[in-house]
C-alpha cells in the first residue's frame, strides 16, 4: 500500500504528465530511472547519506540525469532531493509506475502452474482475463510450481482466483475433517 508521500508526490507528478497527454512516455521514463536507481546502490546511498547538503546531491542528481530524462522528470527529482524525500524513491516511483499503467489500461497477470504452458494455452489465459477485466493489455509473468498438482493460480491486482488441485485436496480434506463418522 502506499504512503502519504507516495502518493502527494507521484499524484503530482502523474497530474504534470496527464496534463501534458504524455503518460506512455513519463511510464517508460519512470521505469527506466527507477531501474536505474535501483541498481546503483553506491548512487542511492549518497543522495540519501545525512551528511552530504541538498544542493551537492541536486548537483550529483542533475549531473547523472539532466540531458538524459526529460525536464520534468529532472525537475521532479530535484524537488523530492530539497525535499528531503529521496529515501522514499523507490515506494514514489513505484506509485508512479502503477497508477500510470492503470490509467492506460495495463494491469499485470501472474500465472502460477504445475506444469510449462504452451503458447496456445498462455493466449487462451490472456483472452480469458483481458476480457473479463477493466484492462486493454496485461504485463503477464509465468511461473511452474509442480507442488500445486494441477491447475491454475491467477493473481491479479489484489484478488487471487486459485483453482489448484492442492487447494481443492486441502480444502476436501478440511470439510472431511469436520464431519463426524
Amino acid at each position: 500500500m502506499a504512503s502519504r508521500v507516495d502518493k502527494i508526490y507521484g499524484d503530482a507528478y502523474i497530474s504534470v504528465k496527464t496534463d501534458e497527454d504524455d503518460l506512455l512516455e513519463a511510464l517508460e521514463e519512470a521505469k527506466a530511472v527507477k531501474e536505474i536507481l535501483d541498481s546503483n546502490t553506491d548512487f542511492v546511498n549518497f543522495l540519501n547519506h545525512p551528511q552530504i547538503t541538498k544542493e551537492e546531491k541536486m548537483e550529483a542528481a542533475k549531473n547523472v540525469f539532466d540531458g538524459r530524462v526529460s525536464d520534468d522528470m529532472t525537475g521532479f527529482l530535484m524537488i523530492i532531493i530539497k525535499k528531503g524525500r529521496f529515501k522514499e524513491f523507490d515506494g514514489i516511483f513505484t506509485y508512479i509506475i502503477s497508477n500510470i499503467k492503470r490509467q492506460l489500461g495495463i494491469g499485470a497477470l501472474h500465472v502460477t502452474s504445475a506444469m510449462p504452458l504452451s503458447q496456445e494455452q498462455k493466449d487462451k489465459i490472456l483472452k480469458k482475463v483481458i476480457a473479463s477485466s477493466e484492462y486493454q493489455k496485461l504485463e503477464v509473468t509465468y511461473e511452474t510450481d509442480k507442488d500445486i498438482i494441477g491447475g491454475l493460480i491467477l493473481c491479479m491486482d489484489d484478488r487471487i482466483m486459485d483453482n489448484s488441485i492442492r487447494t481443492k485436496l486441502d480444502s476436501m480434506g478440511r470439510y472431511l475433517s469436520q464431519i463426524q463418522l
